[in-house]
C-alpha cells in the first residue's frame, strides 16, 4: 500500500497528472468529440438542456432563473475550406440577415483570431429593447466550425461575454 501511495505521490510531483477533474486557475476543462476548451469555474454545464452534440452552460448563480443567460457550444460542417473563410463569413451574415428580416434589431459583425491562432467571426444581434442579445462566435475550421452562442435575456452581457471569450480563446480542435 505504501508503494502505491509513493507512486501516486511521485506522479503528482513529476508528471503533473491528476486524479480530479481538470481545473486550472478557476476554470474547468471540457473535452468533446470535436475539441476541448475551458469554462470559468462560476459556470456549469446544464445537463437538462445539453445533448450529445450541443453543450449548454449557465452561471451557477442562475440555476433557479426561469430564462438564464446561457452559452451553447456545438460543431457544424460547411462547404468552405479554412482558406475560403471570407465566403463562410458572408454566408453566415446572409443567413442571420434573412432570419432577422422584419424584426427590429441591429446586427454587427467582426473578425479576429483566437489565442490559439484560429480565425473567429463574431456576430451580435441586439433587439430594439436593448435587453436581449444573441452573440454568435464562429471558430473557423476546414469544412467545419464551432459555434459558441451566447443568449442574453437580462441585458447584462459582461458575465456571459467573459465566459464565451474564455471558451473561444482556449478552444483547440481535436486532432
Amino acid at each position: 500500500m505504501k508503494k502505491i501511495l509513493l507512486i501516486l505521490f511521485a506522479c503528482f510531483l513529476f508528471t503533473g497528472c491528476s486524479l480530479i477533474p481538470s481545473t486550472s486557475s478557476g476554470t474547468t476543462k471540457i473535452r468533446t468529440s470535436f475539441g476541448s476548451y475551458r469554462i470559468p469555474g462560476t459556470w456549469e454545464k446544464s445537463n437538462s438542456h445539453s445533448t450529445i452534440n450541443k453543450y449548454f452552460f449557465i452561471n451557477k448563480n442562475d440555476r433557479n432563473v426561469k430564462t438564464p443567460n446561457n452559452i451553447s457550444v456545438e460543431m457544424g460542417t460547411n462547404k468552405y475550406s479554412k482558406d475560403d473563410h471570407m465566403m463562410f463569413r458572408q454566408a453566415i451574415m446572409s443567413q442571420i440577415s434573412m432570419q432577422m428580416k422584419g424584426q427590429k434589431a441591429t446586427i454587427n459583425g467582426s473578425g479576429s483570431t483566437t489565442k490559439q491562432g484560429y480565425i473567429v467571426y463574431t456576430f451580435i444581434v441586439e433587439s430594439d429593447n436593448g435587453l436581449n442579445y444573441t452573440i454568435q462566435h464562429y471558430i473557423v475550421g476546414d469544412y467545419k466550425y464551432v459555434l459558441v452562442h451566447e443568449t442574453i435575456w437580462d441585458g447584462n452581457r459582461e458575465d456571459a461575454d467573459n465566459a464565451a471569450k474564455k471558451i473561444v480563446n482556449t478552444f483547440r480542435w481535436k486532432k
